[in-house]
């Protein structure tokens, strides 16, 4: 035990240092930590100390992580939800309570999943669900319920819950500083400031790939900022400073309210890509009845948006 103290860093570093990558900005993670911004930033400085690179660059309120720092988050984030979730299995089984942990994709967790979640306590209010975060694509467990983007694969265990459709989308005001609406064309797009997320996990259409859909070709800057999560990106959008990539089944509503504008009349979808629920083992009545309040949530969010 001496001998991995000495080590790893401290713990509550690493957890500030997740937060602070997974939702961009100090703000946000010590609002979710129920800590103080000086708190967290001390912590950081305390993982910085520990590793020796510097692990985040100011961009106004956002803090871009360089890429050493996207790759030690990639590796650490998994390995912590992984402890939180064999804790909290053991709390439950300990207090006998009705749990269901589900492991969710942080894009589709903060612009769907979430904002359900009183509702789904609502309807189950027998139920502790215990909602873990991670973009990793080798999460697996056979104790949870995983809502991730991916291939989808023929399995007898995963769900399609939206095919992928990818589109481009700013700010209001950036629209109309600009001159961009839906019927704008893909070459418009690309002369644009172009926000891009991190591009290490192939999954994701990166704005290379996407272009290239429209036989149009991404210009090369040498002072890309790269952000380590959707959150960050969409965060960057509603400031104003420019257009990134939205993928439609979680950007629906905030264009259906205004908060954003599709500013391209392009939507790219890939075959067979798309967010799914891989039910894994799942077999009893409580992991079975938020497996089908899910599906049906995404149905009738599907149909909204098509009615819309």
């Amino acid at each position: 035990m001496k001998r991995l103290m000495s080590k790893l860093p401290p713990h509550k570093a690493l957890i500030a240092f997740e937060a602070v990558v997974r939702l961009g900005t100090v703000t946000a993670a010590a609002k979710e930590l129920t800590s103080t911004q000086p708190a967290v930033s001390q912590h950081l400085k305390n993982l910085e100390m520990t590793l020796n690179p510097q692990l985040f660059k100011r961009i106004g309120r956002l803090l871009p992580p360089p890429e050493a720092a996207v790759k030690y988050y990639h590796s650490i984030e998994p390995l912590l939800s992984s402890m939180a979730l064999a804790s909290e299995q053991l709390r439950s089984a300990e207090s006998g309570a009705n749990l269901v942990n589900i492991v969710s994709n942080c894009g589709l967790a903060h612009f769907w999943l979430l904002p359900m979640i009183p509702d789904l306590q609502a309807k189950f209010p027998q139920l502790t669900i215990n909602v873990l975060l991670s973009d990793s694509a080798d999460y697996h467990t056979d104790d949870s319920l995983l809502l991730s983007f991916g291939k989808l694969a023929d399995s007898t265990t995963k769900h399609t819950l939206f095919a992928e459709q990818v589109c481009a989308v700013s700010s209001a005001e950036y629209a109309t500083k600009h001159g961009l609406s839906i019927s704008s064309s893909t070459e418009q797009v690309a002369q644009q400031s172009l926000i891009h997320m991190d591009d290490s996990d192939s999954r994701w259409l990166n704005w290379r790939n996407w272009l290239q859909y429209s036989d149009q070709q991404l210009a090369e800057k040498k002072n890309l900022v790269l952000l380590g999560n959707y959150h960050s990106v969409i965060s960057a959008v509603q400031q104003g400073q420019g257009i990134a990539l939205g993928w439609l089944c979680l950007m629906q509503h905030l264009i259906d309210s205004g908060k954003l504008v599709q500013v391209s009349s392009t939507v790219v979808s890939r075959e067979g890509y798309g967010y799914f629920i891989d039910t894994g083992v799942a077999s009893n009545t409580n992991e079975l009845m938020v497996i089908d309040y899910l599906k049906a949530a995404a149905a009738k969010y599907l149909a909204n948006s098509a009615n819309g």
